[in-house]
């Protein structure tokens, strides 16, 4: 399904974000030539000292600043470990033969990632810290001593030369400074984490065998979690619609007797949904998936399945329809017209289509992950029930 308000939301920020973050390399680029500029002006105008050692040694003392805040600006990355889900204590679920209370098992990591650079810039950067504290009072004469070298080469008086390279020190040092740290500290930290992610196992195990990364999988859960509490409330607001009692005691079912059954889930998306299909399949509800109409039309074509879910905005042939799911249930209407169909979508999609898609024949429509659950199984049941009765 698409990821409705809140993913969205969390979209826009991340890119508004990205692209501050974008423009800062152009701010600092442009305070740069415009240091050069008043640099060359000088040499173009009174003093008329010499343009090209000036630019030679502005530019050397930025590339030493430059290097100075690179190596304060080195992110320091968290040492490596493993990823583990709590487990239920020895012996809790030998007992009772049901499997562990938990949708993940922990997976450790595979590599350790070498920090060699991250111990040499910490290392120097403490030592560069306690010298200049220690030196910090013939700092001045150092300074000036450095600018009376420079001096002479800029072709002009004495003081006029003295004046002009302090002026370059002090310039061009902070501010290469300040664009060896940011530089360092926004990007470098981003191409360390997409290194570092090459070579850690950065991902969870299901119980179904299938991995999960440790970013997706806690933005499904907090998913999962608002979906839970919105549920919980509507509960305690409303009375169980028709057929809770059945689902209810569906659930309490242990997972050997419950009769297995098999279901198609269509979405572009399928990550959006690994949690809940790993919820089901641990309820014995088979999952497939499909990405397309024309796919799910095959495959109702090849296998008997006791329900459909679909989403509801999605790209069709390289198009984004809005309204692909209702196109979905007329379609499915026509070849397997008892087949029923739960429509699973965001709010947006539900205030725009949901009329339209019940009024096409489908069964339930939803925007919560546990509501969706609970619909699933109320179905399934409906349609034991009613082969049950037809076989009689």
């Amino acid at each position: 399904m698409d990821l409705g308000e809140r993913t969205g939301k969390a979209r826009k920020t991340a890119t508004a974000a990205v692209r501050k973050r974008d423009v800062l390399p152009y701010i600092l680029l442009f305070i740069l030539l415009a240091g050069l500029l008043a640099v060359l002006a000088g040499a173009l105008l009174p003093p008329h000292y010499h343009a090209v050692p000036a630019l030679l040694w502005s530019l050397s003392i930025c590339v030493s600043g430059m290097l100075l805040g690179f190596l304060f600006g080195i992110p320091r990355t968290q040492p490596s470990g493993s990823v583990n889900a709590a487990q239920p204590p020895a012996g809790a679920d030998a007992a009772t033969g049901n499997p562990a209370n938990t949708l993940f098992q922990g997976a450790p990591t595979l590599m350790e990632i070498n920090s060699n650079l991250v111990e040499v810039s910490d290392w120097l950067t403490k030592i560069i810290v306690g010298v200049g504290l220690i030196e910090l009072k013939s700092l001045p004469g150092s300074a000036h001593s450095m600018a009376a070298f420079i001096a002479p080469s800029l072709g002009t008086d004495t003081p006029t030369a003295m004046a002009v390279v302090g002026g370059i020190m002090l310039f061009f040092s902070v501010h290469g400074f300040l664009i060896g740290y940011l530089l360092t500290r926004i990007y470098l930290s981003i191409m360390i984490k997409r290194a570092d992610s090459l070579v850690k196992n950065d991902s969870v195990r299901l119980e179904s065998g299938k991995e999960i990364d440790v970013t997706e999988l806690s933005r499904l859960q907090q998913m999962s979690l608002e979906d839970m509490q919105e549920a919980i409330t509507q509960l305690l607001l409303a009375r169980p619609p028709d057929g809770g009692a059945a689902v209810t005691a569906l659930a309490g079912v242990p997972l050997a007797h419950k009769p297995a059954s098999l279901v198609l889930w269509l979405d572009d998306h399928p990550r959006n949904n690994t949690l809940l299909v790993e919820q089901l399949e641990r309820e014995n509800i088979k999952v497939e998936q499909a990405v397309s109409t024309r796919q799910a039309l095959a495959m109702l074509q090849q296998k008997r399945y006791a329900l459909l879910i679909t989403d509801m905005a999605r790209m069709e042939s390289g198009r984004r329809l809005k309204d692909a799911g209702v196109r979905t249930v007329r379609e499915v209407r026509k070849v397997q017209p008892e087949l029923p169909i739960v429509v699973y979508c965001s709010k947006d999609t539900v205030a725009s289509f949901g009329t339209e898609a019940q009024a096409a024949g489908a069964r339930f429509i939803t925007t919560s992950g546990t509501s969706l659950l609970a619909a699933v199984n109320k179905l399934l049941h409906e349609a034991r029930q009613d082969g049950d009765q037809s076989t009689r």
